[in-house]
């Protein structure tokens, strides 16, 4: 690697194996062991001293608070440079740097490598992609094999080894096309037009025509041929100065009594959160009454009506008569079903009809409502108390709408498998809901309207292979979002 010591498998397990064990020499054993990778890579990611010596000592720390939620000692390299990296990540999206970043000392060049050279290779990584250059990095100079390096990027080892491949490819044809463009504009005429103004970095474009050209032109062909292998040249780059202070920092965090909630918060923030909890089953609703309890209450509600309005003085119309049919006009009974059960509730001093042989009612007092019995475990649905019509040709009264409720929903765990069934459950009403987004290699898909106090359910799945420890989440058009975890052995 580049300066530093080599680390076989079997340490990274031993040094798993102790930290578990909760032996005190561990911590300080596996800061020399990684401390000066760690750093350079929170350094190419952050580009500033102190958000990359933050981030190293907050990663050291989780792994070692963590490190029980480990599987297996064999996943330790590609779990420590995942957990150092999303804690990179986790700055860069919270805007946790600097305005003005200040990059950390860098080692002398080694093994040979001249002052030209190393700008010919930057500005060939200049020109590769953010991920590209981050997966060359990691396989080359931080040598993680391809189950590891599709751990740290979240995805698959087949993928990982693609990737690393095209980059490697990419940067030696980059750099084949770095090195003509400064100083080849004098032995071939076809140069100083497709390299642009001199001293001017390359784009990819102008990259790509001038590697094309390279190929077709004995001359240029001539200037690149003997090149350096780019693995020898990434190793040979120089790296980030390692903070002296940091180390006593670590150590300090990792042992002293006053740290101590320092070291539960960091923890935390790299723990998953819990799944959200399930959503009680709705309460028991109230069966519906009989048939006949229903109309026998129905016709006392008549009689009773009827004997008010026949004893009551003033009970007629204005001029003080009885009406002339001998029946009070009523309201119909409101109450429609809801759209999981039949009616449970009816509306307060409603009662049935006998018969609506005119679409004009004579007008009468209406009587005074008792107050409605409460009903158990459900909103009752607003009713619209109107006479129905006496003709399906005159206006109809719409049914009531379903009153809109809160979505709730409730993450889900894969374990070691690659699905699981995120739960919706639509509370205090109906809810229309659609899966609006996902993050962290999870991919699901839907909408739909619930009605109260149904559920339903959501497969989720993760793609990019086995990821021991990940998480994702699922976002809805409510605001809502269930996170999803599941965990790898292998």
């Amino acid at each position: 690697m580049a300066g530093w010591p080599t680390i076989d498998r079997a340490e990274d397990q031993r040094l798993a194996r102790a930290l578990d064990a909760g032996d005190t020499n561990a911590i300080a054993q596996l800061y020399s062991a990684y401390a000066d990778q760690l750093f350079d890579y929170c350094h190419v990611l952050l580009r500033d001293e102190d958000a990359a010596a933050e981030a190293v000592h907050d990663s050291l720390i989780a792994v070692r608070e963590r490190i029980g939620a480990l599987p297996d000692p064999r996943l330790f390299r590609g779990w420590l440079y995942a957990t150092t990296r999303a804690d990179c990540l986790r700055r860069l999206a919270h805007g946790e740097l600097p305005a003005e970043r200040r990059p950390a000392p860098e080692t002398d060049v080694a093994n040979g490598l001249d002052a030209a050279t190393l700008g010919f290779l930057r500005g060939a990584l200049h020109v590769q992609g953010p991920q590209q250059r981050e997966a060359l990095d990691l396989a080359v100079r931080h040598e993680l094999d391809p189950h590891e390096l599709s751990e740290v990027l979240g995805t698959t080892p087949q993928e990982a080894s693609a990737l690393v491949e095209q980059a490697r490819a990419d940067v030696d044809e980059a750099l084949a096309a770095v090195v003509v463009a400064a100083t080849g504009r004098d032995d071939c005429p076809s140069v100083p037009a497709l390299a642009g103004p001199p001293g001017e970095p390359l784009d990819a474009e102008r990259c790509t025509a001038l590697a094309g050209h390279i190929d077709g032109c004995p001359i240029c062909a001539l200037r690149v041929n003997g090149e350096v292998a780019v693995d020898v040249l990434l190793r040979a780059m120089p790296v980030a100065v390692l903070p002296t202070n940091l180390r006593g920092r670590v150590l300090a965090t990792a042992f002293s009594p006053e740290h101590a909630q320092a070291r539960a918060t960091i923890a935390m923030r790299f723990a998953p959160p819990p799944p959200a909890a399930a959503e009680p089953p709705p309460a028991k609703r109230r069966k519906a009454s009989p048939v006949w309890v229903v109309a026998a209450a129905a016709a006392c509600a008549v009689l009773v009506l009827c004997g008010f309005l026949l004893v009551s003085p003033g009970s007629g119309g204005s001029n003080g008569e009885q009406p002339t049919d001998g029946h009070a006009a009523a309201a119909a009974p409101g109450g429609s079903p809801t759209d999981d059960g039949p009616m449970t509730s009816h509306s307060a001093g409603s009662s049935p009809t006998a018969k609506t042989s005119t679409p004009t009612p004579t007008p009468t007092p209406t009587p005074t409502p008792t107050p409605a019995k409460p009903t158990h475990g459900r909103t009752a649905v607003p009713t619209r108390h109107s006479r129905p019509p006496a003709h399906p040709s005159q206006h109809t009264t719409s049914p009531s709408q379903p009153q809109p409720g809160r979505l709730v929903v409730s993450g889900c765990d894969m374990g070691d498998g690659d699905q699981c069934e995120i739960g919706l459950y639509a509370q205090n009403g109906s809810v229309t809901w659609s899966v609006t987004g996902t993050s962290g290699n999870v991919s699901t898909g839907g909408s739909g309207t619930l009605a109260a106090g149904k559920r339903t359910y959501l497969t989720v799945s993760h793609y990019g292979g086995c990821r021991r420890g990940r998480e994702g989440s699922v976002y809805f058009s409510s605001g809502d979002v269930a996170s999803v975890t599941w965990h790898c052995y292998y």
